[in-house]
C-alpha cells in the first residue's frame, strides 16, 4: 500500500493548518469513466465554504483511476492498495488518516449537489444527539432512491418476499422507511446508505472502524447499529441531495462496493420471490456471507438460523409452485429459486 500525495494535502483548508470541518473518504475500484465527477463535486463543496480533505483509496484499479486522481486532481491524497481489499477496508485506511469533525462516506458513482454537504455538516453540529446522517439520493434520471432505513429483523428478508413492504409499509419488518413517510421531510433512520454517509468524529470514536470482515455488502448497516446501540441517533435529511449511479463496481467484478442489500430478495406482493436473478442481482456469495456476519453479530445464532431457514422455505414453496410448468418466466423462477437455496445453505 502507497501513499502518493503529500501528507495535510486539502480542499477547502488552508495548507492544512486546521483541522478541517470533513474527512471525504472515496473507496475507488475500476471507477475512472465516474470518480472525475465525484471529486469535482467535492471540490465545489469545498468552495461553498466547507472546508474538507479528500482521500481516495484505490483498490488496484487497472482503468487509469489513480492516474486521474495524480493528474486531475492535486489537492486529493491518494492511497493505494495493492489488492481489492473491499469497501470497508478500504474506508478504514482513509479513516486512519481522517483529521475532520465529521468524516463523509462518498461512493466513487455519487456526486455531492449543490449544497449538500454544507446541509449535512448543518444538521449534525445542529442536532447534536445524531451520530450520522444522509442525503436524499437521485439516480441519473432523477428519480429519487430510497436510502433511509429500519434496522432489519430476522424475517425482514422474508416479509419482503412476500410482498409484506408493499401491503403494510408501516411493519417494523419493513426496512424502507419512506414507504410509509416519503421523501418531503426528515426522517430519523436507523441506517442509510453507505453511498453518501456523513458521521460525526464522535460516534466513530465510540464505536471504531467499520468492520473489514465485511468485503461486499451490510458493512454501514452493522457501523450504524453499533452506533445506534452507543446512543447516537441517525437522520435522512431532505434538504441534502446527491445523485448516486448505484453499484458501479459491483458491476465489474472482483469488486468491493455498493450498497447494503440488507432486506434481501424482493418480490410484487402476492407471488414470492419474484425475482430474475438470485438476491435481486447482489453478488450471492457475498450477500450471503455479509448477511451471515451480521445476523449472528447482532441476532445470535437462531436469528441466523430463522433469517435463513424462513428464505430458505420460501424458495422451496417457489419450486414446488412452479416446477414442471411450460412456461419460460415460470422455468426461471425455480432456477432463481434454486440458485438462493444452493447459496443460503452452503
Amino acid at each position: 500500500m502507497t501513499n502518493d500525495t503529500k501528507p495535510g494535502a486539502s480542499s477547502g483548508a488552508a495548507g492544512g493548518s486546521r483541522d478541517p470541518d470533513v474527512s471525504v473518504i472515496v473507496v475507488s475500484y475500476e471507477t475512472a469513466d465516474l470518480l472525475a465527477a465525484c471529486l469535482e463535486s467535492v471540490r465545489a463543496a469545498a468552495a461553498e465554504g466547507v472546508s474538507v480533505e479528500t482521500f481516495v483509496v484505490d483498490n488496484a484499479s487497472r482503468d487509469g483511476s489513480p492516474e486521474l486522481v495524480e493528474r486531475e486532481f492535486p489537492e486529493v491524497r491518494l492511497v493505494r492498495h495493492g489488492w481489492n481489499a473491499g469497501f470497508a477496508a478500504g474506508c478504514n485506511v482513509g479513516l486512519a488518516l481522517a483529521r475532520g469533525r465529521h468524516v463523509l462516506l462518498l461512493n466513487p458513482d455519487a456526486e455531492l449537489l449543490p449544497g449538500a454537504l454544507a446541509t449535512l455538516v448543518a444538521h449534525l453540529d445542529e442536532h447534536p444527539q445524531v451520530g450520522y446522517c444522509g442525503p436524499r439520493l437521485e439516480d441519473a434520471a432523477g428519480r429519487t432512491q430510497p436510502s433511509a432505513r429500519r434496522f432489519p429483523t430476522v424475517f425482514s428478508s422474508a416479509w419482503a418476499m412476500l410482498g409484506g413492504p408493499q401491503r403494510r409499509p408501516g411493519s417494523r419488518h419493513t426496512v424502507d422507511l419512506h414507504a410509509a413517510h416519503g421523501y418531503e421531510r426528515d426522517l430519523r433512520a436507523d441506517w442509510l446508505s453507505g453511498a453518501c454517509l456523513l458521521v460525526r468524529r464522535e460516534a466513530i470514536d465510540d464505536v471504531g472502524p467499520l468492520d473489514d470482515g465485511f468485503f461486499l455488502y451490510f458493512e454501514e448497516l452493522d457501523w450504524c447499529r453499533r452506533m445506534a446501540d452507543a446512543g447516537w441517533e441517525g437522520a435522512w435529511v431532505a434538504g441534502a441531495t446527491a445523485r448516486h449511479v448505484g453499484g458501479a463496481s459491483v458491476g465489474r467484478e472482483p469488486a468491493g462496493l455498493g450498497a447494503a442489500a440488507a432486506q434481501g430478495p424482493t418480490a410484487v406482493a402476492g407471488d414470492v420471490a419474484d425475482a430474475a436473478r438470485p438476491f435481486d442481482g447482489n453478488a450471492p456469495v457475498h450477500w450471503v456471507r455479509s448477511s451471515r456476519r451480521y445476523l449472528r453479530r447482532h441476532h445470535g445464532a437462531w436469528g441466523h438460523f430463522l433469517a435463513h431457514g424462513s428464505q430458505v422455505l420460501l424458495h422451496l414453496l417457489v419450486v414446488l409452485r412452479h416446477l414442471g410448468r411450460d412456461d419460460e418466466r415460470r422455468r426461471a423462477k425455480v432456477t432463481c429459486a434454486w440458485d438462493s437455496i444452493r447459496h443460503l445453505v452452503g
